[in-house]
């Protein structure tokens, strides 16, 4: 019996649950590739494209951000020969994969989770390998993959507090799809614990390192904002509005800017600034930076990385939130100040890495925030040598890059 006749499936439950699903992953569709003008989006995620090479190296990340951080690991595949196949679940994410690589991969994006869809996708495509990005466990999409004798690594591998909380058939469900990668490549410790407790087997999972902590502090970036200024990056809903309001008068003067993590909550973040009161400008409409301009918000793709090089202090959003934080190795890299917030779930062992205090500062609150931000402002050494730190502790990692290319070799 070959190994894709003995795999168990996603399971009844699941399938006639994504009956109802369906029309969800349809109205989702329309309006997501709207949203982020694409509007074949839906069309690629119901038909799909041909395949343009054999025996491609199939690689998907959700979105922007694990795209980026899975971008060396796909460079590295194509300076070694493979014909790559990069997709991912966002229209954001498809276009990032098509500003940094255009016609050097083939892209997509995946198909809804339905059997017939996923069969398709895999019948049109030659892969001889998937690679998956962090916590990308679509059931259906990856049993059709080893249906299809396409073997599947998991890189950068984590699972979220709400994953391992969550209820008797998601767990069960988790646990099925864990079992269709031929290897789990983990981040550490925490995560290889985690994925165990979920019923991944000791000897699928293996410790490699976190590929967003791979850094290039060889690249230069062009200076956007020519004043001084703070950033908060990757923000989500109600974080601009506890910055803006817990700011202190006597800093007035310094310009903040916002980079939201998703820029079309643009409009509802200009209506908030209006609200306050504050005088600003928006990027995607090139409205320039005036002296009396207080807030400027960064609502465009893809400058995130030239916006944190010149920051003062850089506060990372998705912390004073539920998120459990976003990315500090970017900032890091760059030699930047760094604040976050007490929500870390994510972003526990960066913060161990890069040392609590030391490289980087984690506060309870925004209005502890904005005591720290007040002084480094006023202690710019103080604010240096915590950069310089956080840059030297990156500097000190192993090539993860090469780490993982060394794992993955044997399956290609």
């Amino acid at each position: 019996m070959s190994d894709a006749a003995k795999l168990k499936s996603p399971g009844l439950g699941y399938r006639l649950l994504s009956l109802p699903l369906y029309l969800f992953w349809i109205l989702h569709g329309v309006k997501h590739g709207l949203k982020h003008g694409m509007p074949g989006y839906l069309s690629m995620r119901m038909f799909g494209t041909a395949g343009k090479a054999p025996d491609q190296v199939w690689v998907h990340a959700s979105s922007v951000g694990e795209v980026r951080a899975v971008t060396p690991l796909v460079q590295a595949l194509i300076e070694q020969g493979e014909a790559v196949l990069f997709t991912s679940f966002t229209a954001t994410g498809y276009q990032a994969i098509q500003h940094r690589f255009s016609d050097s991969v083939a892209r997509a994006v995946i198909p809804l989770d339905n059997c017939w869809h996923c069969r398709r996708f895999f019948k049109r495509q030659s892969i001889k390998l998937g690679v998956v990005m962090e916590t990308e466990l679509w059931p259906e999409l990856l049993y059709q993959a080893r249906r299809h004798n396409v073997k599947l690594l998991l890189v950068n591998a984590r699972l979220s507090r709400k994953s391992l909380d969550a209820g008797t058939f998601i767990r069960g469900l988790l646990s099925t799809t864990l079992g269709y990668f031929s290897r789990i490549l983990t981040r550490g410790k925490r995560d290889l614990d985690a994925l165990l407790s979920l019923g991944a087997r000791a000897d699928q999972v293996s410790i490699v390192g976190n590929l967003k902590a791979h850094i290039d502090l060889s690249q230069q970036h062009s200076r956007l904002v020519e004043r001084d200024y703070l950033i908060l990056a990757s923000s989500h809903s109600g974080e601009e509005q506890q910055f803006l309001e817990a700011r202190p008068a006597q800093r007035a003067d310094i310009l903040l800017v916002l980079a939201p993590r998703h820029p079309e909550r643009s409009a509802a973040i200009q209506t908030l600034i209006e609200r306050s009161g504050l005088n600003y400008a928006v990027r995607s409409k090139a409205q320039a930076i005036g002296n009396d301009t207080q807030v400027y918000l960064a609502d465009t793709l893809g400058e995130l990385k030239p916006l944190l090089a010149y920051a003062q202090v850089v506060i990372m959003g998705g912390s004073f939130d539920t998120t459990g934080g976003h990315n500090l190795i970017e900032p890091a890299s760059l030699g930047r100040a760094i604040v976050t917030g007490p929500a870390d779930a994510n972003i526990v062992a960066d913060i161990e890495m890069l040392g609590i205090g030391s490289g980087v500062l984690q506060v309870e609150n925004m209005a502890q925030c904005w005591r720290s931000i007040v002084e480094l402002l006023e202690n710019p050494e103080r604010a240096q040598a915590l950069g310089r730190e956080a840059q030297s502790r990156l500097a000190q990692q192993p090539d993860v890059v090469q780490q993982y290319m060394t794992a993955i070799k044997p399956y290609l």
